[in-house]
């Protein structure tokens, strides 16, 4: 849930700006001329009009204020803001066209961030279609019932729009034949794929590597909130079937992602995990820089990447139709995941994460989906599940021959696990997270993956947790979608712990090794150089705090994200090599001071504390945090130490004394 905070801005003395607009349509302050702005304060209003956006819904009844504009004889793209740094509560806009009934034309929640607001709860709408001769109606609205306060609205023709006239990047041309590109279900659209590399393409080139029709809709979640949208693609024929080809250089399939790159300033964050996933023996999907033109607009550089999904050549495992009911052909292939999730297309676990005690875990059907399972795949899905559970949170978990090893393939876990932290990822662990398992007679094993999903990641965005410090896969935080926690446990291993440590620092020697990281970024970056310059003319943010609000100053140029960027690697590398749990001799890398590795879990708690450390632990003592000792309890020299706080209601300093001697401090909250 959005949290509305009101900030008093300098420059206002903390005074609220007198209401502008109008209170409804009927009385609507006119926009004489574009480019316009211009300030109010929508707390004196009254809540006329709602609408809950298709990116993000809200809830409705806030204050809101209208403001009117004719366009002249000729068609215009406009831009509409309330991002500029006035704006000091949680903004909606959206736009109707002649009236104010029906449906809005243009609506958009959480694009950006003003400097007043403490997140990116502010709202931009860009390349809004003014058609000839036609009167629209700006509505500025807000979140819920409390969301009101200062404002700024801008509205200026959109810049950057015109395509180029050339690129050595592939070009993406989608002719839409009239439609709006919606959120389901997918429209019918010329689409066109070309890429004369080493020659420049042209968007009046014919479609060397795909020239037909697709079907295309609005994809994702949060990305779906931001101006640059997210595209699924269906390759199909003239009949409206499944058109398996090559496009790009990637095998022969018919379902395709455009990734935009507004929350990705580098455009590189999603490349660089598949790349190294891949290197590292699974798969991942392949990914192409691209730029896209929609009905001759240029909207940016993106990511053409292959969709998830269970193919010979994506993950490969066996074809489960609604026959394969009993037998080996009932073992597999599954795909399951954790991600959003409804009652019928999920399971719940037997099990919670020890970080959300009392809350359900859940675990979604991705392949066969949840129109296609039969009742038999799910219950053997969910057994297969049950079982590793019942293993891994049992008291012979490490039992190498009947502990959770029985069930998962612990290499592919163990290369998740580092992906995903050295991205310092929190969506690999709490969404778009997924396994897989072949049938039996193939491969009898669960496995971690394909990794998915990385533009929240390399960015500091928790004030406690700078420089590429702490880990993501012990994740608890607010939550929408519950993690399994699977990690907190496998860690308890003291095998998987040094297996994990030897994995890793070998990878450092390779692929993980910080000079090749950098020289994949630099060569990327230049050959991306010439393109970005377009695509920060269509979307003006270098500079500005949008999409993950990151902490920090931001980058006023390309290259200066891309010098960000490899500082965040090499801070965050430096931090793992000396914190990686478990321990691996003679791996060939240099000595390090290796620090302890401690978790304290569930945190917040509200009746049982639980701390493991890597090492003996000898005592752990809770502080209140005037310095007070509140409460201490003997280690006697175990790895995983229970402490009843149920007594114990606030924020609290847990101190850990190690048998080495080291002492280590944790914040906890207890209720």
């Amino acid at each position: 849930m959005k949290i509305t905070l009101l900030i008093l801005l300098l420059f206002t003395g903390g005074l609220s700006i007198a209401q502008t607009g109008g209170e409804t349509c009927a009385t609507a302050t006119v926009i004489p001329s574009i480019p316009y702005q211009t300030t109010g304060n929508t707390s004196t209003a009254i809540d006329d009009y709602f609408a809950s956006c298709p990116d993000v819904g809200n809830s409705g009844g806030a204050k809101d204020l209208v403001y009117e504009y004719t366009n002249g004889p000729t068609a215009v793209y406009v831009d509409i803001s309330v991002c500029q740094a006035v704006t000091d509560y949680d903004s909606q806009l959206y736009v109707y066209e002649n009236s104010c009934t029906g449906s809005p034309v243009g609506c958009q929640e959480d694009g950006c961030q003003s400097p007043a607001y403490t997140a990116s709860y502010n709202s931009i709408i860009v390349g809004q279609l003014l058609a000839p001769n036609t009167t629209y109606y700006i509505v500025i609205d807000g979140y819920n019932a409390g969301s009101e306060g200062n404002y700024q609205l801008d509205v200026y023709e959109s810049i950057g729009l015109t395509p180029p006239a050339e690129s050595n990047l592939p070009l993406v041309v989608i002719n839409t034949l009239g439609q709006d590109i919606v959120d389901e279900p997918k429209v019918n659209v010329d689409f066109k794929v070309m890429d004369f590399s080493p020659f420049l393409n042209h968007p009046t080139d014919p479609g060397n590597h795909y020239d037909g029709t697709a079907g295309i809709e609005i994809r994702g979640s949060y990305s779906a909130s931001l101006p640059q949208k997210p595209y699924g693609v269906e390759t199909r024929d003239t009949n409206g079937l499944n058109n398996n080809v090559p496009i790009l250089g990637m095998p022969t399939e018919n379902d395709w992602i455009l990734l935009p790159n507004y929350n990705d300033k580098t455009f590189l964050r999603n490349i660089i995990a598949y790349d190294l996933f891949a290197k590292m023996g699974h798969y991942a999907p392949r990914t192409q820089l691209c730029e896209v033109i929609v009905n001759d607009v240029y909207n940016g550089v993106y990511v053409f990447t292959e969709k998830i999904k269970r193919d010979n050549d994506r993950v490969d495992i066996a074809i489960t139709d609604s026959i394969d009911n009993a037998g080996d052909s009932l073992t597999g292939g599954y795909i399951f995941k954790v991600d959003y999730w409804n009652s019928a297309n999920s399971w719940i676990s037997n099990y919670q994460n020890p970080n959300y005690p009392g809350s359900d875990v859940r675990f979604v059907y991705d392949y066969p989906g949840e129109l296609e399972i039969t009742t038999q795949q799910e219950g053997y899905l969910q057994n297969r599940v049950d079982q590793f559970e019942d293993a891994l949170w049992g008291s012979n978990f490490e039992d190498p021959v009947n502990g959770y090893r029985k069930y998962i393939d612990v290499l592919s876990f163990i290369d998740y696990f580092i992906v995903n932290e050295f991205a310092r990822n929190v969506d690999g662990f709490k969404k778009s997270r997924r396994f897989h398992k072949n049938s039996d007679s193939i491969d009898s094993l669960i496995y971690a993956g394909p990794v998915w999903d990385f533009d929240w990641a390399y960015k500091d965005t928790d004030s406690g947790m700078l420089n590429g410090s702490g880990w993501r896969h012990d994740f608890s935080g607010g939550s929408d979608v519950k993690p399994p926690g699977w990690y907190i446990r496998l860690i308890q291993d003291s095998i998987f712990a040094n297996e994990l440590a030897c994995r890793y620092y070998n990878l450092r020697r390779t692929i993980l090794d910080t000079v090749q990281i950098f020289n994949l970024i630099d060569s990327l970056g230049a050959y991306v150089d010439l393109a970005q310059e377009r695509h920060y003319a269509r979307w003006p943010i270098l500079g500005v705090n949008v999409g993950t609000p990151e902490i920090g100053p931001q980058p006023t140029t390309y290259a200066g994200e891309l010098t960000k960027l490899k500082g965040w690697i090499s801070d965050r590398l430096t931090w793992l090599d000396a914190n990686m749990p478990g321990n691996c001799p003679n791996v060939g890398m240099p000595e390090i001071d290796h620090q302890p590795y401690v978790m304290v879990y569930p945190n917040p708690s509200s009746d049982q504390l639980n701390v493991y450390a890597d090492e003996e632990i000898t005592e752990i003592k809770i502080y209140s945090l005037s310095g007070a000792l509140i409460q201490q309890l003997a280690g006697n020299s175990a790895s995983l130490v229970s402490m009843d706080v149920s007594q114990l209601s606030g924020i609290y300093l847990v101190e850990v004394e190690l048998n080495s001697g080291q002492l280590i401090q944790s914040k906890i909250i207890t209720k």
